[in-house]
């Protein structure tokens, strides 16, 4: 049996196990992985990424399943790597060349190996032979959404109409070199409807004039949760986000912790925000956002069965029983929902229990939905994600809307006394 050992040395956990994928996609070979660690205050979120089973991976191996359908499947050490490859051929990544005590494994068990590292040459990257220094690959890029496509990354798609705005909370970094699955998942989405979108990055720690600046023309805004942002509040501008777009009533989808920021932006707007309080111990005088799950936290990881409620949103979008992705540390406070039902907040969906808000909306708003789920995580090229389809079909909606208003407010009409139009 022989492994295929594929060296990438690169800090982004994005790229980490792609050029990998690719090749177990092309040989059809199960592609293993050992730990692997990065820069986490370079990259917060290097490790982000959940499979269908629960396990919490670096962010990179998404594409594991974007493009081949596999699940990843949990971290081996060497010596179950070794008696993988005892078995079958297999394919193994890493940011580095092979360790001496894994080619002493091999070596010593007979096991083959195929040496490549992958090289970077004018924006496409190939793999290349360790030895020979022969190339042994197409040459692989990623388009605008950081997905890998082979040869041009230039997409196929007929678009139509005009390009919309969405705003995405997070720098253009955060999403393409350390999470990636958000950015090609919002792509994905664009495809399957053949839309047009410009993404705007929203880092976290706007306020005031810059925020307003940079959503004034936005057609809809992707709060994901998986960003963290640096400062002495590195909430508030996520916030302050969330609060914009319920002001101005742009379509909102909010993601994971994403969701809860909504309901904070919300309640503390009706209740105050001396009222309100994100994670954090809670006071006679405050309702907090969020609470842990289970006591020590625990969390819930993986794909899971979640329930929607006849006539919500995440009926029409999900239908009423769906899977979702969690990658879910915190639920939101009951009390607080509680608090919030005059509003026009609403619990959309829910566990297989009947308890917690795995979905919400906010009814009179053209769209302000949040789930818990990860709904990126299982977008694929050939089959985009509904939530996100559907949030981009609002925000197409919200664009048509609002040009039909501004050209009923600037239409010119005949003056009842012509004189006032000189000058």
């Amino acid at each position: 049996m022989t492994i295929t050992f594929i060296a990438h040395s690169t800090p982004e956990p994005a790229l980490y196990g792609a050029m990998a994928a690719i090749l177990a996609e092309l040989r059809a070979l199960p592609l293993c992985h050992l730990p692997v660690t990065h820069d986490a205050k370079r990259f917060a979120n290097a490790r982000q990424y959940i499979t269908a089973q629960g396990h919490q991976l670096t962010s990179g191996l998404v594409w594991l399943e974007r493009l081949t359908g596999r699940d990843a499947g949990a971290e081996c050490d060497i010596n179950t790597l070794i008696e993988r490859a005892l078995k079958e051929d297999i394919v193994v990544p890493s940011v580095q060349p092979m360790s001496q005590e894994l080619a002493q494994l091999t070596a010593e068990h007979g096991i083959k190996v195929e040496s490549l590292r992958v090289v970077k040459q004018r924006d496409k990257f190939q793999l290349e032979d360790a030895v020979s220094g022969k190339i042994r690959s197409n040459g692989w890029g990623r388009d605008a959404f950081g997905r890998w496509a082979l040869g041009s990354v230039s997409q196929p798609v007929m678009r139509t109409g005009k390009t919309l705005r969405v705003a995405l909370v997070g720098d253009f970094a955060e999403h393409r070199d350390s999470y990636p699955a958000m950015l090609a998942a919002l792509g994905d989405a664009a495809d399957a409807l053949a839309l047009s979108i410009e993404v705007v990055y929203v880092t976290p720690n706007l306020i005031g004039s810059q925020l307003d600046c940079t959503l004034f023309d936005v057609d809809g805004i992707l709060l994901p949760g998986v960003l963290n942002s640096a400062g002495e509040n590195p909430l508030a501008g996520q916030l302050a986000v969330a609060t914009w777009a319920i002001e101005n009533r742009v379509p909102l989808l909010g993601i994971n912790q994403g969701m809860h920021l909504m309901v904070a932006a919300l309640g503390q707007q009706a209740l105050g925000a001396e009222r309100v309080v994100m994670h954090g111990p809670s006071a006679l005088n405050a309702l907090q956002t969020s609470l842990p799950l289970g006591n020590p936290p625990q969390q819930r990881l993986g794909n899971q069965p979640v329930y929607c409620q006849a006539g919500s949103r995440a009926e029409q979008m999900l239908g009423h029983q769906a899977t979702l992705r969690y990658n879910q540390r915190w639920s939101l406070n009951p009390l607080l929902l509680d608090a919030l039902y005059s509003t026009g907040l609403r619990i959309s969906a829910s566990d297989e229990k009947g308890t917690g808000a795995d979905a919400i909306e906010l009814q009179d708003h053209p769209f302000f939905v949040g789930v818990q789920g990860q709904p990126d995580l299982q977008s694929r090229r050939e089959r985009p994600n509904p939530l996100l389809m559907a949030f981009l079909k609002e925000v197409r909606h919200a664009n048509q809307q609002r040009d039909v208003s501004h050209a009923a407010l600037t239409k010119s009409v005949r003056l009842k006394h012509p004189c006032f139009s000189m000058g």
